[in-house]
């Protein structure tokens, strides 16, 4: 039997022949490594459904075309099998895909599911550690949701819509002012994402990143090459292992960008603390009422004293990721959708213009104004059916346990693919239509709740699912209020989009549509 380090010493100097040679010599040497492991999970495994092969094999040689074929490769798999739970394996890798919303309700809610899969090292060895999204003990994810949890209650949501509208405001105006003079068609996706990073920063953090008016800001830049280096980990299943992946250029790419996003974090983290100080310090009468206002979640972070720096960055980091990231991504598609069903569209500024048909019609819109935007709801409801920006969720199974008429063996992953449930025919009418009439109420509840989850569900669902919705319908009903949103000759059709999944869906060759002044 190798040892590990002849395993690995052996496929280094395989690595300087050829890269077929190199999956070659993984994959034989997983096969002596893991041949005799765990034959109840491989017993198991045969119950289910699902491709069988060569179990050390399995889908791998499909993963090296690519993160744009992911999706569409997946998506095979469930209408081939997708009628009950079923299996793939990825070297000695086993993925379990449940395929009903019972059984997706049963497997979130299950806190014996509580820690994320092993495909979740790449963002637990990366920058997002032991954040919220990535922590693996229980009650110290508890702990730490609930205190970041305090930084988006209703009240302070509330209070973040004038920092949306004028932010969105901006959006415009740059977005129109970038497009082509002739054909009137932008770009909408780096403009749009900028906006979101500057939301998150004024209102998280209560500083002001300048990133509407810096289209290379430092932390998104470098952002994309560490979810590049996370989708490649993930895509080249070897180097999940940390000693092979030290020798790989891409791990020198990732830890320089993560250093900067650290850098990037530290020293806001450093400002901010600067500044509580010399309040606390020049306290007086003009700064009571000051104690009174809302505080930001970084300051809330800062005050506890049991939270240390690294877990106070860690979270940082999340909060910034899943407010920017995801978000950004939406309202982009939101916008493509739109300008490609200009029906949709009418409907939307048709709402928009009753509920300001009164008063000033250029006013920031209340709470309450976005309350009744219920189409716009069914809208961005629609768009996330659609586009879920985080199309997979992957539990690791560390008991034995049944699922429906299934034994789930441990040591496996349970792999919750939301496309698949989200444009299963059985739920959705003609589900890769867009439909925003999915979502009309009386639509709505005749469904499970899991045949709709892009914010994931049960226990450790999005926290910033309240904050992401009033967000996208304040930029949403903003921009459709003052402009207006065609095709662009480059995309004619919204199935021209083109999308990869790095983590999170990311558009290949931008997103482009044309924008012109309401009159």
């Amino acid at each position: 039997m190798f040892t590990q380090k002849q395993v690995f010493i052996f496929t280094l100097k395989v690595c300087s022949n050829n890269y077929l040679a190199v999956i070659l010599a993984v994959i034989i040497l997983m096969v002596i490594l893991f041949k005799n492991k765990n034959d109840r999970r491989t017993y198991l495994a045969k119950q289910i459904s699902g491709l069988n092969g060569l179990s050390y094999v399995g889908i791998l040689p499909l993963l090296f075309q690519g993160p744009e074929t992911i999706l569409t490769l997946t998506l095979q798999l469930f209408r081939r099998f997708g009628k009950s739970t079923f299996k793939i394996w990825i070297l000695d890798n086993l993925y379990i895909f449940p395929t009903k919303p019972e059984d997706i309700e049963i497997i979130l809610n299950n806190t014996m599911l509580f820690k994320k899969s092993n495909d979740y090292l790449v963002l637990k060895e990366s920058i997002m550690s032991q954040g919220i999204f990535s922590s693996e003990k229980y009650h110290k994810w508890k702990t730490n949701r609930k205190m970041v949890a305090t930084g988006f209650n209703f009240s302070i949501i509330k209070s973040f819509i004038p920092i949306f509208y004028e932010e969105a405001m901006i959006l415009g105006n740059i977005l129109y002012k970038r497009r082509n003079f002739y054909t009137h068609e932008c770009e909408v996706s780096k403009s749009v994402s900028m906006a979101t990073m500057e939301m998150i920063g004024r209102t998280a953090f209560g500083v002001k990143f300048n990133a509407q008016h810096n289209s290379n800001h430092e932390f998104v830049s470098h952002f994309k090459i560490i979810q590049k280096a996370w989708a490649y980990r993930i895509l080249h299943p070897w180097f999940l292992n940390k000693t092979l992946f030290k020798m790989s250029s891409v791990k020198q790419k990732h830890d320089k960008s993560q250093r900067i996003i650290f850098d990037f974090i530290d020293n806001l983290l450093k400002k901010k603390q600067a500044e509580m100080n010399e309040k606390k310090n020049n306290y007086d009468l003009e700064n009571v009422n000051d104690c009174k206002k809302t505080k930001t979640l970084i300051e809330i972070l800062l005050e506890n004293e049991n939270m240390k720096h690294t877990q106070i960055r860690q979270e940082a980091i999340t909060v910034i990721i899943g407010g920017q990231d995801t978000t950004a991504f939406t309202n982009s598609c939101i916008l493509f959708m739109l300008a490609h069903h200009q029906d949709v569209q009418d409907n939307v500024f048709e709402e928009i213009s009753t509920i300001f048909s009164s008063g000033d019609p250029d006013r920031i819109p209340t709470y309450e104004d976005l309350q009744q935007m219920k189409y716009l709801e069914c809208v961005i409801k629609e768009t996330l059916r659609l586009y879920p920006p985080l199309p997979f969720m992957c539990k690791n199974v560390q008991q034995e346990f049944k699922l429906g008429n299934h034994l789930i063996p441990a040591d496996s992953t349970l792999t919750i693919f939301i496309p698949g449930i989200h444009l299963n025919p059985k739920y959705y009418d003609k589900p890769r239509s867009f439909n925003p009439d999915n979502f009309l109420p009386d639509v709505y509840r005749q469904r499970h709740p899991c045949t709709f989850i892009p914010f994931s569900a049960g226990y450790r669902n999005c926290i910033g699912v309240k904050y992401a919705m009033t967000q996208m319908k304040t930029v949403i009903s903003t921009l459709v209020r003052f402009y207006h949103f065609s095709p662009s000759a480059r995309y004619p059709s919204s199935k021209s989009l083109r999308l990869e999944f790095l983590g999170s869906l990311k558009f290949i060759n931008g997103c482009y549509i044309n924008i012109r002044f309401r009159t």
